[in-house]
């Protein structure tokens, strides 16, 4: 499962897990404050924030090369932050608040403790249901009408599957992203997989943009995302050359982040 439905809404699992583990640790740690007298809402607000935007920063800073200006830098919504600079940061600041304030060390101590081990226990959840998802041997058709088994065609190599829709403004923001990454990386195979819609529709849309993809295929009735939990667009989803289901990404890509999650995998641009 790569997100959450709420209505017509469809939200990211992992920020909103990471949300909920945030609230509940303000609220073990306003319990076990009022114990003491003492609030630690702002500490813990500060842990959080301050652990983000350094992780942030050493995000933009790592992949500099892929923004065309400062302001792409600003956009969070490609959800681009480094893991081990944001949790690094999170230590030292927690570390230093400890040392510092210590009629607040009980209740600061219990929130952050709260929020690192359930937000650890539901990666752990998620991290097992991915073991359990596979490529599926599903056949779809391409625009010239043959069919292609995605199976088959992701087997032996690492394969990048994108799901979207040409209704979608984040998807259509994201695809010119990854038309450069097939010329980046051709030992990945990108499948652009189109979500309920018309050959048509597809077809006027790639002229009109000047698209081309090697394997664009047509989801007709949205079964990939039904068998994989995956719902919203856009979702892009990494298997490995087994075909195991490895990585996800639920939202709009961006150059940089589409890179990292390709280096966490062992794979460089050429």
């Amino acid at each position: 499962m790569t997100a959450v439905s709420l209505g017509p809404l469809a939200l990211p699992i992992t920020p909103l897990l990471l949300l909920i583990s945030v609230l509940v640790g303000l609220l073990v740690a306003a319990l076990v404050g009022r114990k003491y007298k003492v609030s630690v809402t702002d500490p813990l607000l500060t842990i959080l924030l301050g652990s983000l935007l350094f992780g942030r920063l050493v995000f933009v800073a790592r992949f500099a090369d892929s923004y065309d200006s400062f302001w792409q830098m600003l956009d969070i919504r490609d959800r681009g932050f480094d893991t081990t600079a944001t949790l690094l940061a999170a230590l030292l600041i927690a570390s230093w608040l400890l040392w510092r304030r210590r009629q607040q060390r009980q209740a600061l101590l219990a929130g952050v403790l709260t929020v690192t081990m359930l937000f650890g226990a539901f990666s752990s959840v998620i991290y097992v249901g991915r073991q359990q998802a596979a490529l599926p041997a599903i056949s779809f058709q391409q625009l010239n009408g043959d069919s292609v088994n995605l199976a088959e065609l992701g087997a032996g190599q690492l394969t990048v599957v994108n799901l979207w829709a040409t209704w979608c403004p984040p998807c259509r923001r994201e695809m010119p992203v990854l038309q450069q990454a097939e010329q980046d990386y051709p030992d990945v195979r990108f499948v652009l997989l189109n979500q309920r819609e018309h050959p048509e529709t597809v077809q006027q849309y790639l002229q009109q943009a000047g698209l081309d993809f090697q394997h664009l295929l047509l989801d007709r009735q949205g079964l990939l995302a039904t068998q994989l939990g995956a719902h919203g667009l856009p979702v892009t989803l990494y298997f490995d050359p087994a075909g195991q289901l490895i990585q996800s990404h639920m939202g709009e890509l961006s150059s940089a982040s589409l890179a990292q999650s390709l280096q966490q995998l062992g794979v460089t641009s050429e």
